[in-house]
């Protein structure tokens, strides 16, 4: 494997400085490393890439604009975004062979050298069970085998190589256009029916959803849900409830801010969703008083 880790993210305009934050957090926990950003986007202005470079400037930069060819997809608050993953396939360089995909609505809090590591064994995709939606459900609605496992597409650790070979993620495309007015979570539905039964189980450290908490992991029997960690590695603000968001209360909302402080987009962001001093200081409060505790 390439001493370079690929990422890839695919966002359009709307979701730079969340973008950024990402590729800030990647790289201040890995500082050493040496990365490729991927980027599949759509409305991203000249000047929004030059600022994102900055945020890792020692790293390069990959951009790939994504074509109205791509099926056209609505629900909710999601959009046809959620779909430029798939266009992995098809955009990403010819010497990316294995690539990190990571949610532009996540946080990264460990160094992702040690998911990139992760062995995927024979399958062409790793990813982390989605701890709220049911398995037997989603067979049952497709036809699928039960007893499969519902993943979530938010990270996914990727063999590039394996994709391109059986052209997967164009079969998750084509089952995206003719199923999209079915599908409640666009890409991760189509993803899930085109790899059921062939994904790595990733560590759930790596993907905390939501009001993932530890009491809830303690909780769990499934192997594939308990973190093999103290603390999260990666946490995924899944959902309409944004922690960018005004009278927002995410569990692990500071982590966001508190590394995006760390860039010029903090500007930004606080100004579009009317972030004062005092909204900013109960966030942080908040978070000292009642942070999520450790799972070990």
């Amino acid at each position: 494997m390439s001493e370079r880790i690929d990422i890839a993210l695919g966002f359009d305009g709307r979701y730079v400085p969340h973008a950024a934050n990402v590729m800030a957090s990647v790289v201040r926990h890995a500082p050493d490393a040496k990365f490729r950003f991927i980027v599949l986007q759509a409305d991203v202005t000249p000047e929004q890439k030059k600022r994102m470079e900055a945020v890792a400037p020692h790293s390069e930069f990959v951009w790939a604009d994504v074509g109205d060819d791509m099926p056209t997809y609505t629900r909710g608050h999601l959009n046809r975004a959620v779909l430029f993953r798939l266009g992995l396939e098809a955009l990403a360089p010819a010497d990316c062979r294995r690539v990190l995909y990571i949610d532009a609505d996540t946080i990264v809090v460990g160094d992702v050298r040690e998911l990139w590591s992760a062995d995927l064994g024979v399958h062409p995709v790793g990813a982390v069970t989605d701890c709220y939606q049911d398995a037997d459900e989603f067979a049952e609605l497709w036809d699928l085998p039960k007893g499969g496992r519902y993943f979530n597409s938010g990270v996914m650790l990727i063999d590039l190589d394996k994709v391109r070979a059986d052209k997967l993620f164009t079969k998750a495309l084509d089952f995206v256009a003719r199923n999209a007015s079915k599908l409640l979570f666009g890409d991760q539905d189509a993803l899930n029916y085109t790899f059921w039964n062939k994904t790595a189980v990733l560590e759930p450290a790596w993907n905390v959803q939501r009001y993932m908490k530890p009491g809830e992991i303690v909780s769990e029997t499934a192997s594939d849900r308990r973190w093999g960690y103290a603390k999260p590695r990666l946490i995924h603000y899944l959902g309409t409830d944004k922690p960018w968001m005004r009278n927002v209360w995410h569990p692990w909302a500071w982590l966001y801010w508190e590394n995006l402080l760390r860039t010029d987009f903090a500007k930004d962001v606080k100004s579009a969703a009317g972030m004062d001093f005092r909204q900013m200081l109960r966030l942080r409060l908040r978070w000292l008083l009642k942070q999520p505790g450790s799972v070990l």
